[in-house]
């Protein structure tokens, strides 16, 4: 069963009143069969991945495990979340659980250094949801820039494109960066040259996209919180779309999703697609 989670929206306004009726899934152009439709509160697995590389000292670490903490907090009781706190290497791991107490423990012993493996984490993140049931969805805190990752973006990309996790990537820029959301900041490492730290962010920004997430740029420490209690919002608003794709090759091809509303005036936003195995 393939499952879509999709928002639909009218001039950033979300829109709850639609039916199964309403909606057209289109998977390589031909039209599906809905097998499973729901809204809003169906169980949710989450990864929540905070950057905690030297770039994340002091207010600013705290404000993202504060935000995460909201997050959490706003879980629902068939909810479950797993936090990965992460440098160069991962500082702080948590089991899956509901357990507020559990997932929000010891965190005061961390403190930010080292590099970021950025690309590393990101992978086991949807590798890990990936084996739980429910809505998967990995969030992402950090600049976006990846400096000591042995994996590249594109190896990423490529489980998430298996994957049917949603990624939010909550992207700290600084106050003076006026860049588009998914043009790279001026921060490089040495561990790439430059065409090599575009060529990754480039990835980063569309893997988040095509999975039917999205980019929210944060360039001051006290909208952490808040962006995080929107995306919770957001999954509590969404629809869930299942199908059986009727042309399955099992090949590795690239399947094309396209979801359609029977109503003018709207806006969706959903997975892009889907590599077939």
């Amino acid at each position: 069963l393939r499952q879509l989670y999709l928002t639909v929206g009218r001039k950033g306004e979300r829109v709850l009143d639609l039916e199964r009726g309403d909606f057209m899934v289109r998977d390589n152009g031909a039209v599906q069969e809905l097998q499973t439709f729901a809204r809003g509160d169906a169980p949710l697995a989450a990864v929540v991945l905070v950057d905690a590389s030297l770039s994340m000292t002091g207010a600013r670490l705290q404000a993202a495990l504060d935000g995460a903490g909201t997050f959490f907090r706003g879980m629902a009781p068939l909810d479950e979340g797993r936090l990965i706190v992460f440098s160069d290497r991962v500082l702080h791991l948590t089991p899956f659980t509901n357990v507020g107490e559990v997932l929000l423990a010891g965190l005061g012993g961390i403190s930010a250094r080292g590099g970021t493996a950025l690309n590393d984490q990101l992978y086991l993140g949807i590798r890990q949801v990936d084996e739980r049931q429910g809505r998967r969805v990995i969030i992402l805190l950090s600049d976006g820039v990846d400096s000591h990752s042995i994996l590249s973006m594109l190896d990423v990309r490529r489980q998430a494109r298996t994957s049917q996790a949603i990624v939010y990537w909550i992207r700290l820029r600084d106050l003076d960066d006026t860049s588009d959301a998914q043009e790279l900041p001026a921060l490089y490492s040495t561990w790439r040259d430059k065409v090599g730290h575009r060529r990754e962010f480039k990835e980063l920004a569309e893997t988040v996209v095509e999975s039917g997430g999205r980019i929210v740029p944060v360039a001051s420490i006290d909208r952490i919180t808040p962006a995080f209690a929107d995306i919770m919002r957001e999954l509590r608003q969404q629809y869930v779309l299942g199908y059986y794709p009727s042309e399955r090759m099992r090949d590795g091809s690239w399947h094309n999703v396209r979801v359609d509303v029977d109503r003018r005036g709207l806006t969706v936003n959903a997975r892009d697609g889907y590599l077939d195995y």
